[in-house]
């Protein structure tokens, strides 16, 4: 098959595009909206995506994904939270209508706007100026949309770029409202039943500072077995100096989003293996106002996994790899950017 998929003008197969498809169907029941955007990004080589659900009577919206492939400062993001509506890009989408797709370099002029106050103190940190936005739920009563950047010093995005994305528009809107729907309507339990009850993977709720807040039992009985990740009066500790500090400033980060309706997600490999396994560590906001949440300070939520290491010496002489193609090969198997 060819690398394009001439008849659609996208820089995608078809197996690639029908993959990418389903998994957006996907989403709404597994909630890994943070996986599509972070395929759109590496497709479209953006800096960035986002996903937003809102309620219009409310002030923050039910969902914010957020994707970057950079470090922000997280007061930059709530400050762009707080101050959505101020935004260029979304005077212009406000008026567009569901299912529709568009260029805002096409309605914005650029070059004046690089002038404004807020262009200095919001768009520059995030790396905002070229964009694809697209409309997915507008029906008096929510609001849906995603989005893709560009910084200024990058390449505006491209006809094959436009054209991808707004093939994937219509199928990102019935996702988002198949979304709604069971967000709406699907009868949670509570966080601690649910934390509780997973009995496959290690899961912890820490605060700000670390402090363990609920673990099940997997966590409590694996952590127990290995010397790279520890309780230590009552925090989460990494034996690695580095991957400790890193972690906690993790933590910090997306606990500051808990109250913000922001969905981030930061992630640790360790590769120090263990029983030919490495460990992998996911942290992300706990939502204060989600109906699954029942605890009132700012919290995230650590997943930790175990993989099984490949025999890398083994796959290198199987597909006679270089070097440079063996360094991809595992940092897309440990799910890096």
């Amino acid at each position: 098959m060819s690398k394009y998929n001439k008849n659609l003008d996208i820089k995608l197969s078809n197996g690639d595009l029908s993959e990418l498809i389903g998994d957006i169907y996907d989403a709404p029941l597994t909630g890994k909206w943070a996986d599509i955007l972070d395929k759109i990004i590496d497709i479209t080589q953006s800096n960035k995506a986002f996903f937003v659900l809102q309620k219009l009577e409310d002030s923050k919206p039910l969902l914010l994904e957020f994707q970057t492939t950079f470090d922000h400062c997280p007061n930059v993001l709530k400050n762009y939270n707080e101050r959505f509506k101020e935004d260029p890009f979304y005077k212009v989408t406000k008026v567009a209508t569901e299912g529709e797709s568009l260029d805002l370099s096409d309605y914005i002029d650029l070059v004046e706007l690089k002038k404004s106050e807020y262009y200095q103190e919001l768009f520059v940190p995030m790396k905002s100026y070229h964009c694809l936005a697209g409309i997915l739920i507008r029906d008096g009563e929510y609001d849906s949309a995603y989005a893709i950047n560009r910084g200024e010093n990058d390449k505006p995005y491209s006809a094959q770029d436009i054209n991808l994305f707004k093939l994937l528009t219509p199928h990102m809107s019935r996702a988002a409202n198949t979304f709604k729907i069971l967000k709406l309507y699907k009868n949670y339990g509570n966080i601690s039943k649910s934390i509780l009850d997973q009995s496959d993977k290690a899961i912890v709720v820490c605060d700000e500072n670390a402090n363990v807040m609920l673990s099940n039992k997997f966590a409590n009985s694996k952590i127990d077995e290995i010397e790279q990740v520890y309780f230590l009066d009552n925090t989460l500790r990494l034996s690695n100096a580095v991957y400790n500090k890193q972690l906690h400033q993790y933590i910090k980060h997306c606990a500051s989003l808990s109250f913000n309706q922001i969905n981030s997600q930061e992630t640790i490999i360790i590769d120090d293996f263990v029983d030919g396994e490495n460990i992998l560590l996911t942290v992300s906001p706990l939502n204060n106002h989600n109906k699954m949440n029942d605890f009132d300070i700012p919290c995230c939520l650590i997943t930790i996994s175990f993989q099984k290491v490949l025999n890398w010496p083994l796959v290198t002489r199987e597909f006679g790899l270089t070097d440079k193609e063996l360094q991809l090969l595992k940092a897309i198997y440990s799910k890096k950017k």
